[in-house]
């Protein structure tokens, strides 16, 4: 079975490295950050090493952001 997560502050610093870490253990990495480019690239980072993630731009202070993501 596929853990799948959600790692928020994953586009730089600790929450990059833990999505990355996630992703090499074969979780479903969904990567949130308010710097929605930079969560593209953690994505597309874990995708190209053949892992599964998807960047959800957002806010974590905004509800609505959230509900979305």
């Amino acid at each position: 079975m596929t853990r799948s997560v959600l790692v928020t502050g994953s586009a730089s610093g600790i929450g990059r490295a833990t999505a990355l870490l996630l992703a090499r253990d074969g979780a479903a990495v969904t990567v949130i950050d308010r710097a929605g480019d930079a969560a593209e690239d953690t994505a597309r980072e874990i995708t190209s090493a053949g892992g599964s993630a998807t960047a959800a731009p957002a806010d974590v202070g905004n509800e609505g952001e959230i509900a979305a993501a």
